[in-house]
């Protein structure tokens, strides 16, 4: 099945995939503001030191240009100043933000460190943007949907349940559920994260889950070879 990491999606990603590339980056404090805002040295002259972070500090900026069609990022955690040609915003964790032709500059405005997704693709229309959490007592329900969902991991290991197989999954792997694939989690080992990135519906265009119980059975509208890469697979169909 279409379960994918950043680099095999370059290698083997199937036709019908709107995604072209995806990311998950970090963007540190402002080691100079942090300087500027710490206390004097104490009366034993001992001025407090952080190790690596001080050492090599995290980049606290870094500019973004589009590379396809369609790029966006979404917050992951903490906040974020973004400026493009249009003026500047700030982000917070679930908001998001689309990428225009002439890029934009990131900078972290927040006291901790920053994570972004990045995505980049060629889709017509996103319907749903989302930083999903599951656990043990949360879990997924097995549906299918009328259009394509991509799943991006941030957090958490688990066993995805995948058009009647079981894949394992864990931060930095993508899974690509074609219209009509069934997919859910029944049984999370542990919490985990996703950013849940739903395009256009097609067929009859019914948003939500669906399931073969209320909505009957699905059909599919994508094309799985046989010998797709099933690195990943636990448990066949």
């Amino acid at each position: 099945m279409p379960i994918y990491t950043r680099d095999t999606l370059q290698s083997d990603r199937l036709p019908w995939v709107d995604i072209d590339d995806f990311e998950f980056f970090v963007l540190g404090r402002d080691v100079a503001a942090m300087k500027a805002a710490a206390p004097p040295p104490g009366p034993d002259g001992h001025v407090p030191f952080w190790g690596t972070y001080q050492l090599d500090p995290l980049p606290s900026t870094r500019q973004i240009v589009p590379a396809s069609p369609r790029e966006r990022i979404i917050v992951v955690a903490g906040e974020v100043s973004v400026e493009t040609e249009y003026g500047r915003v700030t982000l917070k964790r679930r908001d998001f933000l689309e990428i225009p032709p002439g890029g934009a500059k990131l900078a972290n405005v927040s006291i901790a460190t920053v994570e972004i997704a990045r995505i980049a693709g060629h889709w017509k229309q996103v319907i749903r943007n989302e930083v999903a959490m599951f656990e043990p007592r949360h879990p997924c329900d097995y549906h299918y949907h009328d259009g394509d969902e991509y799943w991006f991991v941030s957090r958490g290991h688990f066993t995805l349940d995948y058009d009647g197989a079981k894949y394992a999954m864990q931060p930095g792997r993508m899974m690509a559920a074609g219209m009509g694939f069934e997919h859910g989690v029944s049984a999370p080992e542990e919490q985990f994260e996703a950013i849940v990135f739903a395009t256009q519906l097609e067929g009859r265009k019914r948003d939500g889950h669906l399931n073969r119980a209320m909505h009957g059975d699905p059909v599919k509208g994508r094309q799985v070879p046989a010998d797709v890469d099933r690195a990943f697979l636990l448990e066949p169909a």
